[in-house]
Protein backbone atom coordinates (compact mmCIF):
# COMPACT_ATOMS: atom_id res chain seq x y z
CA UNK A 1 0.00 0.00 0.00
CA UNK A 2 1.83 3.15 -1.40
CA UNK A 3 0.49 5.53 1.36
CA UNK A 4 1.68 8.10 3.62
CA UNK A 5 1.84 6.50 6.73
CA UNK A 6 1.23 2.29 6.64
CA UNK A 7 -1.38 1.04 8.93
CA UNK A 8 1.68 -1.11 10.53
CA UNK A 9 3.66 2.14 10.35
CA UNK A 10 1.18 3.70 12.75
CA UNK A 11 1.18 0.76 15.42
CA UNK A 12 4.37 1.19 15.38
CA UNK A 13 4.88 4.96 16.09
CA UNK A 14 1.14 4.71 18.15
CA UNK A 15 1.83 1.81 19.94
CA UNK A 16 -2.02 1.29 20.61
CA UNK A 17 -5.08 0.22 18.82
CA UNK A 18 -8.05 1.19 21.13
CA UNK A 19 -9.70 5.33 22.15
CA UNK A 20 -8.14 6.00 25.22
CA UNK A 21 -9.76 8.97 27.22
CA UNK A 22 -8.24 11.94 27.46
CA UNK A 23 -6.89 11.78 31.32
CA UNK A 24 -5.09 8.30 29.94
CA UNK A 25 -3.29 7.65 26.61
CA UNK A 26 -0.20 6.37 28.75
CA UNK A 27 -1.53 2.36 29.56
CA UNK A 28 1.78 1.32 29.02
CA UNK A 29 3.22 3.04 31.92
CA UNK A 30 2.71 0.29 34.77
CA UNK A 31 4.36 0.10 38.41
CA UNK A 32 4.20 -3.13 40.54
CA UNK A 33 5.31 -2.65 44.20
CA UNK A 34 5.05 -3.13 47.73
CA UNK A 35 5.40 -0.03 49.56
CA UNK A 36 5.19 0.67 54.18
CA UNK A 37 1.28 0.90 52.81
CA UNK A 38 0.67 -1.86 51.51
CA UNK A 39 3.03 -4.53 53.21
CA UNK A 40 1.65 -5.93 56.49
CA UNK A 41 5.15 -5.52 58.00
CA UNK A 42 8.32 -3.81 57.07
CA UNK A 43 10.11 -6.93 56.98
CA UNK A 44 7.96 -8.13 53.78
CA UNK A 45 10.25 -5.48 51.63
CA UNK A 46 13.33 -6.76 52.45
CA UNK A 47 12.04 -10.34 49.90
CA UNK A 48 12.07 -8.27 47.43
CA UNK A 49 15.48 -6.19 47.57
CA UNK A 50 17.74 -6.91 45.01
CA UNK A 51 21.44 -6.88 46.18
CA UNK A 52 23.19 -3.96 44.33
CA UNK A 53 26.23 -5.97 43.26
CA UNK A 54 23.63 -8.42 41.64
CA UNK A 55 21.26 -5.64 40.08
CA UNK A 56 22.53 -5.31 36.56
CA UNK A 57 22.35 -9.05 35.92
CA UNK A 58 18.90 -9.70 37.60
CA UNK A 59 17.29 -6.35 36.35
CA UNK A 60 18.52 -7.21 32.85
CA UNK A 61 16.84 -10.93 33.08
CA UNK A 62 13.68 -9.72 34.62
CA UNK A 63 13.12 -6.78 31.72
CA UNK A 64 13.18 -10.06 29.04
CA UNK A 65 10.94 -12.32 31.34
CA UNK A 66 8.35 -9.69 31.83
CA UNK A 67 8.61 -8.84 27.65
CA UNK A 68 9.29 -5.17 28.83
CA UNK A 69 10.49 -2.28 26.93
CA UNK A 70 11.66 -0.15 29.60
CA UNK A 71 12.31 -0.91 32.92
CA UNK A 72 13.22 0.70 36.71
CA UNK A 73 13.70 -0.62 40.14
CA UNK A 74 13.36 1.40 43.04
CA UNK A 75 13.98 0.81 46.57
CA UNK A 76 14.09 2.58 49.16
CA UNK A 77 13.12 1.95 53.30
CA UNK A 78 9.63 2.52 52.43
CA UNK A 79 9.01 0.67 48.89
CA UNK A 80 10.00 -1.94 46.08
CA UNK A 81 8.72 -0.84 43.23
CA UNK A 82 9.45 -1.69 39.55
CA UNK A 83 8.01 1.29 37.51
CA UNK A 84 7.52 -0.50 34.10
CA UNK A 85 6.53 0.16 30.14
CA UNK A 86 5.03 -2.63 28.37
CA UNK A 87 2.25 -3.86 26.31
CA UNK A 88 0.72 -6.40 28.65
CA UNK A 89 -1.96 -6.04 31.32
CA UNK A 90 -0.54 -5.59 34.87
CA UNK A 91 -2.26 -8.68 36.09
CA UNK A 92 -0.35 -10.39 33.88
CA UNK A 93 3.15 -8.51 34.59
CA UNK A 94 2.21 -8.95 38.89
CA UNK A 95 2.26 -13.09 38.16
CA UNK A 96 5.33 -13.08 36.19
CA UNK A 97 7.35 -11.03 38.58
CA UNK A 98 6.05 -12.99 41.45
CA UNK A 99 7.13 -16.45 39.94
CA UNK A 100 9.95 -14.75 39.26
CA UNK A 101 10.86 -13.49 42.96
CA UNK A 102 10.13 -17.35 44.23
CA UNK A 103 11.97 -18.91 41.75
CA UNK A 104 14.95 -16.96 42.94
CA UNK A 105 14.77 -17.53 46.17
CA UNK A 106 12.57 -20.43 47.30
CA UNK A 107 13.68 -20.00 51.24
CA UNK A 108 11.53 -16.61 51.37
CA UNK A 109 7.92 -16.06 51.18
CA UNK A 110 7.16 -13.47 48.57
CA UNK A 111 4.09 -11.48 49.30
CA UNK A 112 1.07 -12.10 48.51
CA UNK A 113 -1.11 -10.46 45.42
CA UNK A 114 -3.20 -8.78 47.54
CA UNK A 115 -0.34 -6.27 49.21
CA UNK A 116 1.03 -5.05 46.50
CA UNK A 117 0.69 -1.73 44.52
CA UNK A 118 -0.46 -2.11 40.88
CA UNK A 119 -1.17 0.81 38.79
CA UNK A 120 -1.65 1.83 35.10
CA UNK A 121 -1.45 4.48 33.09
CA UNK A 122 -2.13 8.38 34.94
CA UNK A 123 -2.84 6.22 38.50
CA UNK A 124 0.76 5.13 37.87
CA UNK A 125 1.91 8.37 36.81
CA UNK A 126 0.14 10.28 39.55
CA UNK A 127 1.69 7.73 41.61
CA UNK A 128 5.31 8.59 40.62
CA UNK A 129 4.47 11.89 41.51
CA UNK A 130 3.59 11.28 45.05
CA UNK A 131 6.80 8.94 45.69
CA UNK A 132 8.98 11.93 44.10
CA UNK A 133 7.45 14.55 46.03
CA UNK A 134 7.40 12.72 49.24
CA UNK A 135 3.52 12.24 49.69
CA UNK A 136 3.69 8.87 49.55
CA UNK A 137 6.75 8.74 51.67
CA UNK A 138 6.55 7.35 55.49
CA UNK A 139 7.64 10.44 56.68
CA UNK A 140 5.60 13.02 54.68
CA UNK A 141 8.10 15.78 53.55
CA UNK A 142 11.07 13.80 53.46
CA UNK A 143 13.77 15.09 50.97
CA UNK A 144 15.93 12.02 50.71
CA UNK A 145 13.39 10.12 48.39
CA UNK A 146 13.92 12.16 45.34
CA UNK A 147 17.13 11.69 45.65
CA UNK A 148 17.04 7.88 45.95
CA UNK A 149 14.51 8.29 43.00
CA UNK A 150 17.07 10.25 40.65
CA UNK A 151 19.36 7.74 41.43
CA UNK A 152 17.30 4.09 40.02
CA UNK A 153 16.52 6.67 37.29
CA UNK A 154 20.17 6.73 36.36
CA UNK A 155 21.47 3.57 37.04
CA UNK A 156 18.91 1.73 34.95
CA UNK A 157 19.87 4.09 32.23
CA UNK A 158 23.52 2.89 33.05
CA UNK A 159 21.97 -0.67 33.15
CA UNK A 160 20.63 -0.29 29.65
CA UNK A 161 16.82 -1.24 30.85
CA UNK A 162 15.64 2.12 30.60
CA UNK A 163 14.76 4.53 27.25
CA UNK A 164 13.35 7.24 26.21
CA UNK A 165 10.12 7.41 27.82
CA UNK A 166 11.76 6.22 31.38
CA UNK A 167 14.36 9.52 30.48
CA UNK A 168 10.85 11.57 29.57
CA UNK A 169 9.31 10.90 32.71
CA UNK A 170 12.11 11.07 34.72
CA UNK A 171 12.86 14.65 33.91
CA UNK A 172 9.44 15.53 33.56
CA UNK A 173 8.57 14.10 37.55
CA UNK A 174 11.67 15.54 39.03
CA UNK A 175 10.72 18.69 37.76
CA UNK A 176 7.10 18.65 39.26
CA UNK A 177 8.92 16.99 42.72
CA UNK A 178 11.13 20.14 42.67
CA UNK A 179 8.13 22.39 42.57
CA UNK A 180 6.55 20.91 45.57
CA UNK A 181 9.11 21.44 47.52
CA UNK A 182 10.24 25.19 46.73
CA UNK A 183 6.80 26.12 46.90
CA UNK A 184 4.96 24.36 49.58
CA UNK A 185 6.09 23.99 54.19
CA UNK A 186 5.91 19.98 53.05
CA UNK A 187 9.72 20.08 54.02
CA UNK A 188 10.13 21.73 57.28
CA UNK A 189 10.51 20.18 60.64
CA UNK A 190 10.44 16.48 61.13
CA UNK A 191 11.21 14.88 57.18
CA UNK A 192 13.29 11.88 57.73
CA UNK A 193 12.98 8.19 59.23
CA UNK A 194 16.60 9.04 60.93
CA UNK A 195 14.58 12.53 62.16
CA UNK A 196 11.50 10.31 63.78
CA UNK A 197 14.50 8.16 65.31
CA UNK A 198 15.80 11.34 66.82
CA UNK A 199 13.23 11.82 68.63
CA UNK A 200 13.55 8.64 70.47
CA UNK A 201 17.20 9.83 71.06
CA UNK A 202 16.57 12.85 72.58
CA UNK A 203 14.53 11.22 75.05
CA UNK A 204 16.33 8.59 75.86
CA UNK A 205 19.94 10.73 76.21
CA UNK A 206 17.71 13.34 78.49
CA UNK A 207 16.98 10.80 81.00
CA UNK A 208 20.40 9.66 80.55
CA UNK A 209 24.17 11.62 82.32
CA UNK A 210 26.57 9.27 80.71
CA UNK A 211 25.74 7.66 76.86
CA UNK A 212 27.31 4.99 74.52
CA UNK A 213 26.34 4.83 71.34
CA UNK A 214 27.08 2.28 69.00
CA UNK A 215 26.06 3.31 65.20
CA UNK A 216 26.58 0.10 62.71
CA UNK A 217 26.99 0.83 59.44
CA UNK A 218 28.11 4.25 57.07
CA UNK A 219 25.02 5.15 54.92
CA UNK A 220 22.70 8.25 54.87
CA UNK A 221 20.81 7.13 57.88
CA UNK A 222 23.65 6.58 60.01
CA UNK A 223 25.48 9.90 58.83
CA UNK A 224 22.34 11.86 60.24
CA UNK A 225 22.20 9.98 63.18
CA UNK A 226 25.79 10.51 63.62
CA UNK A 227 25.46 14.10 63.17
CA UNK A 228 23.00 14.36 65.13
CA UNK A 229 24.47 12.57 68.15
CA UNK A 230 27.97 14.26 67.50
CA UNK A 231 26.09 17.19 68.94
CA UNK A 232 24.22 15.76 72.29
CA UNK A 233 26.50 16.11 75.47
CA UNK A 234 28.18 13.17 77.31
CA UNK A 235 27.51 11.37 74.21
CA UNK A 236 30.62 8.75 73.28
CA UNK A 237 30.26 7.60 69.77
CA UNK A 238 31.91 4.00 68.73
CA UNK A 239 31.20 3.80 64.49
CA UNK A 240 30.98 0.09 63.48
CA UNK A 241 31.28 -1.64 60.21
CA UNK A 242 32.42 -4.47 58.10
CA UNK A 243 35.22 -2.25 56.44
CA UNK A 244 36.70 -0.75 59.83
CA UNK A 245 38.26 1.99 57.23
CA UNK A 246 34.87 3.14 56.51
CA UNK A 247 34.01 3.45 60.33
CA UNK A 248 36.91 5.63 60.47
CA UNK A 249 35.85 7.83 57.86
CA UNK A 250 32.84 9.11 60.22
CA UNK A 251 35.12 9.20 63.36
CA UNK A 252 37.42 11.98 61.29
CA UNK A 253 33.67 13.49 60.97
CA UNK A 254 31.79 13.40 64.03
CA UNK A 255 34.22 11.99 66.44
CA UNK A 256 34.44 8.99 68.51
CA UNK A 257 36.27 5.62 68.01
CA UNK A 258 35.48 3.02 65.96
CA UNK A 259 35.46 -1.26 65.66
CA UNK A 260 34.75 -3.92 62.98
CA UNK A 261 31.81 -5.26 63.04
CA UNK A 262 33.59 -8.95 63.49
CA UNK A 263 35.16 -7.21 66.95
CA UNK A 264 31.52 -5.58 68.31
CA UNK A 265 30.19 -9.20 67.65
CA UNK A 266 32.48 -11.22 69.18
CA UNK A 267 33.51 -9.02 72.07
CA UNK A 268 31.91 -7.32 75.17
CA UNK A 269 31.64 -3.76 73.88
CA UNK A 270 29.72 -1.81 76.52
CA UNK A 271 26.55 0.16 75.20
CA UNK A 272 23.55 1.99 75.89
CA UNK A 273 22.16 3.20 72.12
CA UNK A 274 22.59 0.67 69.25
CA UNK A 275 21.61 2.47 65.73
CA UNK A 276 22.26 0.52 62.82
CA UNK A 277 21.38 0.51 58.94
CA UNK A 278 23.12 -2.03 57.03
CA UNK A 279 22.60 -3.58 53.75
CA UNK A 280 23.10 -6.90 55.48
CA UNK A 281 20.23 -9.42 53.77
CA UNK A 282 19.78 -11.21 57.62
CA UNK A 283 19.63 -10.28 61.02
CA UNK A 284 22.87 -9.01 62.70
CA UNK A 285 21.77 -8.75 66.23
CA UNK A 286 19.70 -11.52 67.71
CA UNK A 287 18.20 -12.22 71.06
CA UNK A 288 21.19 -14.31 72.08
CA UNK A 289 23.63 -10.75 71.48
CA UNK A 290 21.73 -9.34 74.37
CA UNK A 291 22.72 -11.05 76.87
CA UNK A 292 22.74 -9.06 80.16
CA UNK A 293 26.73 -9.51 80.58
CA UNK A 294 26.79 -6.87 77.82
CA UNK A 295 24.80 -4.51 79.98
CA UNK A 296 22.57 -3.44 82.44
CA UNK A 297 19.92 -1.44 82.62
CA UNK A 298 17.66 0.28 80.02
CA UNK A 299 19.42 -0.04 76.45
CA UNK A 300 17.61 1.47 72.92
CA UNK A 301 18.24 -0.29 70.25
CA UNK A 302 16.97 1.62 66.92
CA UNK A 303 16.85 -0.46 63.50
CA UNK A 304 16.61 1.70 60.64
CA UNK A 305 17.75 -1.29 58.04
CA UNK A 306 15.57 -3.05 55.69
CA UNK A 307 15.74 -5.72 55.45
CA UNK A 308 15.91 -5.18 59.05
CA UNK A 309 19.14 -6.00 61.09
CA UNK A 310 17.65 -6.44 64.70
CA UNK A 311 15.09 -9.82 65.33
CA UNK A 312 12.41 -8.07 65.98
CA UNK A 313 11.97 -10.69 69.10
CA UNK A 314 14.43 -8.43 71.08
CA UNK A 315 11.66 -5.81 71.67
CA UNK A 316 10.48 -8.88 74.56
CA UNK A 317 13.37 -8.57 75.89
CA UNK A 318 13.27 -7.13 79.48
CA UNK A 319 15.40 -4.10 79.63
CA UNK A 320 15.20 -3.14 75.87
CA UNK A 321 13.39 -0.49 73.70
CA UNK A 322 13.29 -2.25 70.25
CA UNK A 323 12.32 1.11 67.61
CA UNK A 324 12.37 -0.38 63.75
CA UNK A 325 10.89 0.79 60.68
CA UNK A 326 7.18 -0.45 61.80
CA UNK A 327 7.17 1.26 64.69
CA UNK A 328 8.70 4.47 62.88
CA UNK A 329 5.57 3.96 60.34
CA UNK A 330 2.83 4.20 63.02
CA UNK A 331 4.60 7.42 64.51
CA UNK A 332 4.72 8.64 60.96
CA UNK A 333 0.88 8.80 60.57
CA UNK A 334 0.44 10.87 63.41
CA UNK A 335 3.15 13.05 62.20
CA UNK A 336 1.46 13.02 58.23
CA UNK A 337 -1.82 14.15 60.05
CA UNK A 338 -0.43 17.59 61.27
CA UNK A 339 0.79 18.57 57.99
CA UNK A 340 -2.47 18.56 55.68
CA UNK A 341 -2.37 22.06 54.86
CA UNK A 342 1.12 21.60 52.90
CA UNK A 343 -0.31 18.29 51.37
CA UNK A 344 -3.29 20.05 50.00
CA UNK A 345 -1.00 22.51 48.66
CA UNK A 346 1.23 19.77 46.90
CA UNK A 347 -1.27 18.08 45.75
CA UNK A 348 -2.78 20.70 43.55
CA UNK A 349 0.47 21.03 41.96
CA UNK A 350 0.82 17.53 41.54
CA UNK A 351 -2.18 17.32 39.55
CA UNK A 352 -1.69 20.45 37.44
CA UNK A 353 1.92 18.72 36.94
CA UNK A 354 0.18 15.82 36.11
CA UNK A 355 -1.85 17.06 32.92
CA UNK A 356 1.19 18.50 31.66
CA UNK A 357 3.06 15.52 31.23
CA UNK A 358 0.36 13.65 29.64
CA UNK A 359 -0.10 15.80 27.63
CA UNK A 360 3.56 15.78 26.65
CA UNK A 361 3.57 12.35 26.31
CA UNK A 362 0.91 12.08 23.91
CA UNK A 363 2.53 15.09 21.51
CA UNK A 364 5.89 12.96 21.81
CA UNK A 365 3.83 9.75 21.31
CA UNK A 366 2.69 11.50 17.53
CA UNK A 367 6.09 13.03 16.95
CA UNK A 368 7.10 9.89 14.46
CA UNK A 369 3.69 10.13 12.52
CA UNK A 370 4.57 13.86 12.61
CA UNK A 371 7.57 13.23 10.73
CA UNK A 372 6.42 10.98 8.32
CA UNK A 373 3.88 13.66 7.02
CA UNK A 374 6.47 15.97 6.27
CA UNK A 375 8.66 13.85 4.56
CA UNK A 376 5.57 12.72 2.22
CA UNK A 377 4.53 16.10 1.75
CA UNK A 378 8.41 17.42 0.73
CA UNK A 379 8.66 14.17 -1.37
CA UNK A 380 5.88 14.15 -3.04
CA UNK A 381 5.77 17.95 -3.38
CA UNK A 382 9.06 17.64 -5.19
CA UNK A 383 8.28 14.72 -7.46
CA UNK A 384 5.03 17.33 -8.79
CA UNK A 385 7.56 19.82 -9.04
CA UNK A 386 10.46 17.61 -11.50
CA UNK A 387 7.67 16.87 -13.53
CA UNK A 388 6.84 20.21 -14.19
CA UNK A 389 10.17 21.06 -14.58
CA UNK A 390 10.69 18.57 -17.66
CA UNK A 391 7.43 18.80 -19.26
CA UNK A 392 6.91 22.68 -19.17
CA UNK A 393 9.80 24.67 -17.61
CA UNK A 394 13.09 22.74 -19.20
CA UNK A 395 14.55 25.74 -20.45
CA UNK A 396 15.18 27.28 -16.82
CA UNK A 397 18.37 27.95 -15.50
CA UNK A 398 20.11 25.74 -12.69
CA UNK A 399 19.77 28.66 -10.07
CA UNK A 400 15.81 29.58 -10.71
CA UNK A 401 15.24 25.42 -10.78
CA UNK A 402 16.74 25.77 -7.02
CA UNK A 403 14.75 28.72 -5.92
CA UNK A 404 11.20 26.61 -6.99
CA UNK A 405 12.93 23.81 -5.50
CA UNK A 406 13.49 25.54 -1.74
CA UNK A 407 9.66 27.41 -2.47
CA UNK A 408 8.34 23.93 -3.12
CA UNK A 409 10.02 22.73 0.29
CA UNK A 410 8.78 25.74 2.56
CA UNK A 411 5.20 25.18 0.96
CA UNK A 412 5.46 21.64 2.01
CA UNK A 413 6.61 22.09 5.37
CA UNK A 414 3.58 24.86 5.68
CA UNK A 415 1.12 22.36 4.60
CA UNK A 416 2.66 19.44 6.96
CA UNK A 417 3.22 21.96 10.01
CA UNK A 418 -0.93 22.66 9.93
CA UNK A 419 -1.37 18.66 9.79
CA UNK A 420 1.07 18.41 12.66
CA UNK A 421 -1.30 21.31 14.62
CA UNK A 422 -4.11 19.34 14.35
CA UNK A 423 -2.99 15.96 14.84
CA UNK A 424 -1.87 17.32 18.52
CA UNK A 425 -4.92 18.82 18.97
CA UNK A 426 -6.45 15.39 18.50
CA UNK A 427 -3.68 13.84 20.31
CA UNK A 428 -4.45 16.08 23.40
CA UNK A 429 -8.15 15.59 23.34
CA UNK A 430 -9.13 12.24 22.85
CA UNK A 431 -6.51 9.84 21.84
CA UNK A 432 -4.77 7.71 19.15
CA UNK A 433 -7.07 5.59 17.55
CA UNK A 434 -8.90 9.29 16.75
CA UNK A 435 -5.37 10.60 15.67
CA UNK A 436 -4.98 7.40 12.99
CA UNK A 437 -8.64 8.31 11.99
CA UNK A 438 -7.58 12.22 11.44
CA UNK A 439 -4.93 11.35 9.19
CA UNK A 440 -7.43 8.93 6.98
CA UNK A 441 -10.29 11.82 6.98
CA UNK A 442 -7.83 14.41 5.62
CA UNK A 443 -6.87 12.08 2.79
CA UNK A 444 -3.15 11.92 3.92
CA UNK A 445 -3.30 8.08 4.35
CA UNK A 446 -3.90 7.58 0.46
CA UNK A 447 -2.00 7.86 -2.11
CA UNK A 448 -2.82 10.34 -4.75
CA UNK A 449 -4.16 12.33 -1.85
Amino acid sequence: MNSLVSASTLATHLKTAECLSANSGMDELVILGVTHKSANTMDQLSTLVIPEAEQEAQLTELKEVLAADELVYVSTCNRVSFIIIARREPSVLLKVLRSWFIAKNTQVEVPPADQWVVLQGRRALDHLLLVASSLDSMVVGERQILGQFKQAFERAKTQKISGPKMHFLHEQVITIAKRVYTNTSLSEGKTSVASLAESQLSEYCAKHKHVTAVLVGVGKMIEQVGAFLSKVPHVRLIFVNRTKEKSDALVARFGGSSLSLESFLSDKVHFDVLATSTSAPHYLFGTSFFDPERHHGARLVIDLAIPPDVDPAVADLTGITLVNMDTLRRESRTHQKKRTEAVDEAQKILATGAAGIVDRWKVRTVNPAIGAIRERYERESLDLLNKLLEKDLPNLEYREKEVLSQWTRNMAKHWAVMHASGIKQVARQCCMKAVSTYLDGVGVERAGA
